[in-house]
């Protein structure tokens, strides 16, 4: 790494195992309703909290919910600089990617987290800059829910991984176990993530980099005796359908 790079342990759970392989560039994919999004906002906003700099970007060019263009104002409030389209752009799914967000790859300082798209045509939108991306210096997480469909078998899991990583000309380093049914996740439910997680890692030899817990489930599952780094997540994002009403409709100014 380039510069020391800090970590919340009020966020994660044996979270220097993961501190020691940490990378400047962090791009997260995954398959529909992966839950992808929200671990890339809790990711970006738990190292803002320790002290880095942190860049977001919002690659998610083909699904029009669940994107973290719709909490910037949050996000800036962490200090983070968050990259999207342009105003009139929000809402659109143009394949648009700003020369500031190749040039915060680029950039030598910092962290940036990018969120791509949530399948291998999503995805592509990355292959106009991966060349941009330093080899020695990012790290690449496939978001794992194995409670969504075609992704509850291994070999729909490895075929997803390939897909997405050949699309976006990058390659996946590490797989996120994020295995939830939101407000009826149980502990059962994020191991069953983490047993499929691990037959995956065997058969493509990509590695478990952490495991997603949401904190209300922090006394039922047992982090502390995970086999892996667990970090914390807390919810940023509405369903489309319950923001107006939750939210207001111009908290974001959309």
């Amino acid at each position: 790494m380039q510069n020391e790079q800090k970590i919340s342990t009020v966020h994660w759970l044996g979270g220097e195992r993961f501190l020691s392989g940490l990378k400047r560039v962090n791009c997260f994919c995954g398959g529909y309703g992966s839950g992808k999004t929200e671990v890339a906002i809790n990711f970006a906003i738990h190292l803002a909290v320790a002290g880095n700099h942190v860049r977001v970007a919002d690659l998610d060019v083909v699904n029009a919910y669940f994107r973290s263009r719709e909490v910037r104002t949050e996000l800036q409030e962490y200090g983070i600089d968050v990259l999207i389209p342009g105003e009139n752009l929000i809402n659109t799914d143009l394949p648009i990617i700003q020369p500031e967000i190749k040039g915060a790859v680029e950039h030598p300082d910092g962290l940036v987290v990018l969120d791509l798209g949530g399948d291998p045509a999503g995805a592509r939108a990355t292959a106009s800059f991966a060349e941009a991306i330093p080899a020695d210096d990012y790290s690449g997480f496939f978001v794992l829910n194995s409670r969504r469909p075609f992704a509850d078998t291994p070999k729909q899991v490895e075929k997803l991984m390939a897909e997405i990583g050949r699309a976006a000309g990058l390659d996946v380093t590490g797989i996120v176990v994020n295995s939830h049914l939101i407000n009826e996740t149980a502990p059962d439910t994020i191991e069953e993530g983490i047993r499929l997680a691990e037959t995956v890692s065997r058969e493509t030899d990509v590695g478990i980099a952490f495991v997603v817990v949401e904190r209300r489930l922090l006394k039922e599952f047992d982090a502390v005796g995970c086999r892996y780094p667990v970090m914390v997540l807390d919810r940023h994002l509405l369903k489309p359908w319950e923001s107006a009403d939750k939210l207001g409709k111009d908290k974001f100014k959309l």
